[in-house]
């Protein structure tokens, strides 16, 4: 029998009659990796925020077992300053140093990390000290509410890696559905207040859930069919004496089938997100050359080199604290760069979406007065209505003040402030957080459609994945284009981080003892095999392209074969690009070699 470690029972709270949630109970056991799913608003942060003390309950309660140790991550906490990561974890939890050490190898924090203050240490990488710093307590029940919105790729691609063998139970509130997936094996769903919930992963619950309500909906139906032949017997005999008794009958049998009649709500409303975009003539968006970009004399990503094309969808991506979005700043004009030359198309309109939404809000200011004053002067009032009812701001919800909406609302409203302008590109700084799945899913799906440039930093696989067509990594100080798609980037990334930690299986993560010296001698070992992996499959990609391009050629060749005496413009056209980008390709192939037998 399963051991109990958290008993919710009958929780309800309301925000006035707002029902955010509606009379939950729910029991966590010991082992259970719970998805808690829901749109923005739905109560999930609500909900966790109850379960940690951070928020009153309107009524019910909650029992939490003396076996249970409960961790959550301390998302801004400030990390002292004045002492080492080892000192600080050693103080915190009073654990002897070389527990502290092997726990934290399994989140890249080596014998130099340890030894360094947190300032010292890039954001990502102290958002990995507190994740140690509450798994050294030894919970056994962990609380996250979204942690993916601030982890950088590396540190989720560690915590999803912890997670899928962590041994104790944890309720997980994520908008990122591949993270949910990989970690998840039981699904909490709260929507309009109620709690529904489910043994099985985030993607069957939601296919049970689909077809449970076509299911109800075919039964509904049958019912309402069976229901109108019924009562047409009343109505047409139900005054007759002879016939009252059957007529009797058939109302008692009718009052029976309405009472299983199953309630299904209507589906919520989802986001129908349409950018408008000017003309965009084919040609050149933005190139840089040997940029430098930072803060004052401090350059943080230098020797920049790259090339993008009008219409591109290009991901930023990196560790936390590398410089992305500096470099964002930069390309929307909000920084100077520090040397070098960065061009863009004389007529680019650059929309710039921040990650700190609330740069933009005014307190007490309401939605509707927000997006009046973001949108452009020419702006019509029923363009403006559209534009909120498209991100799902309807009727009371214009005139909410802007500090009572939640972090999905808010998100919502600046993306909508945004696109009420037709710019010809958009920067946008992690776009995602706090955004639900449907409304990322919804913003992905109208960016690829969208003519425009956009250049964005993304940590959500699922939305990337979605989007980009080009990665631009930035590693140790400066950009690389990667050669291939994001999901070779993910895998790549994923196995050069087991290398650095010494094991090239599997990622484990894991290397005990591990010093200064010989940490960056296996680091740049594990960048050259990483490398050369790489580029093994740049020259795999081409060689299909190459083959693809040759059968095409020869199809054209065996026509002119068979065909001697007829003319065929086009096909001797195709011919002729045919044989141009082979010779392209077979350029690039040789280059490739010769790359790959240098790192051999």
């Amino acid at each position: 029998m399963a051991v109990p470690l958290l008993e919710v029972n009958h929780l309800n709270k309301s925000y006035g009659k707002q029902i955010v949630v509606k009379d939950v109970s729910f029991v966590v056991t010991e082992g259970q990796k719970i998805a808690l799913i829901g749109r923005n608003g739905s109560g999930k942060t609500t909900l966790m925020n109850m379960l940690t003390g951070a928020e009153e309950r309107d009524s019910g309660d909650f029992k939490v077992f003396d076996r249970t140790r409960v961790g959550v991550i301390r998302q801004h906490e400030v990390l002292p300053s004045d002492v080492s990561v080892a000192m600080f974890l050693e103080q915190r939890t009073g654990k002897p140093v070389w527990t502290i050490a092997k726990l934290a190898s399994e989140f890249g924090l080596h014998t130099d990390h340890l030894e360094k203050t947190a300032a010292q240490l890039s954001g990502g990488y102290q958002m990995r000290v507190k994740i140690v710093a509450m798994l050294l307590e030894e919970p056994n029940l962990l609380l996250l509410d979204e942690p993916v919105n601030y982890l950088d790729l590396n540190t989720l691609l560690l915590l999803e890696h912890f997670l899928k063998s962590y041994k104790g139970s944890f309720i997980l509130v994520a908008h990122d559905r591949e993270f949910l997936e990989n970690t998840c094996t039981t699904t909490f769903e709260l929507e309009r207040g109620e709690l529904t919930t489910y043994s099985g992963t985030v993607e069957n619950y939601l296919v049970f859930k689909e077809e449970q309500r076509e299911y109800a909906l075919r039964t509904n139906k049958k019912l309402a069919r069976e229901i109108e032949h019924h009562q047409e017997f009343v109505d047409r005999f139900g005054a007759k004496a002879t016939m009252a008794s059957r007529a009797q009958s058939k109302s008692k049998h009718i009052a029976k089938l309405r009472k299983k009649i199953a309630g299904v709500h209507a589906d919520l409303a989802t986001t129908k997100i349409k950018i408008s975009c000017p003309m965009v003539p084919p040609g050149t968006a933005v190139y840089a050359e040997e940029v430098s970009v930072g803060y004052g004399e401090k350059v943080i990503v230098d020797k920049i080199n790259f090339h993008i094309n009008r219409g591109d969808k290009v991901v930023i991506a990196g560790e936390n604290g590398q410089g992305k979005t500096t470099l964002l700043k930069t390309l929307a004009g909000i920084l100077e760069p520090l040397s070098g030359k960065l061009k863009w198309w004389h007529h680019a309109d650059i929309g710039y979406y921040d990650q700190k939404v609330d740069a933009t809000l005014i307190a007490n200011e309401t939605v509707l007065n927000y997006l009046m004053r973001m949108a452009p002067h020419i702006s019509s009032g029923e363009r403006i209505l559209m534009m909120a009812g498209n991100f799902l701001f309807r009727d009371d919800d214009l005139e909410k003040p802007t500090s009572v909406l939640s972090g999905g609302e808010r998100a919502r409203l600046c993306l909508a402030g945004i696109l009420l302008h037709e710019h010809s590109v958009l920067l946008l700084d992690e776009p995602t957080n706090h955004l639900d799945v449907e409304t990322a899913e919804a913003l992905a799906i109208a960016l690829k459609h969208y003519e425009g440039t956009v250049i964005f930093v993304s940590h959500a696989r699922t939305f990337v994945n979605a989007l980009c067509d080009k990665v631009l990594e930035i590693r140790f100080g400066t950009l690389r284009n990667y050669p291939g798609p994001y999901e070779e980037y993910v895998a790549d990334l994923a196995e050069l981080m087991a290398m650095e930690a010494g094991d090239s299986r599997t990622p484990s993560f894991v290397k005990e003892g591990a010093g200064g010296g010989r940490a960056q001698e296996r680091i740049e070992k594990a960048e050259a095999r990483a490398k050369l992996k790489e580029l093994q499959r740049a020259v795999e990609r081409l060689e299909k392209l190459m083959k693809v391009l040759d059968r095409e050629r020869s199809e054209i060749l065996q026509f002119y074969f068979d065909n001697p005496t007829e003319y065929a413009p086009e096909k001797a056209t195709r011919l002729g690009e045919l044989d141009e980008e082979y010779k392209q390709k077979e350029d690039e192939w040789f280059k490739l070699q010769e790359q790959i037998e240098g790192l051999s």
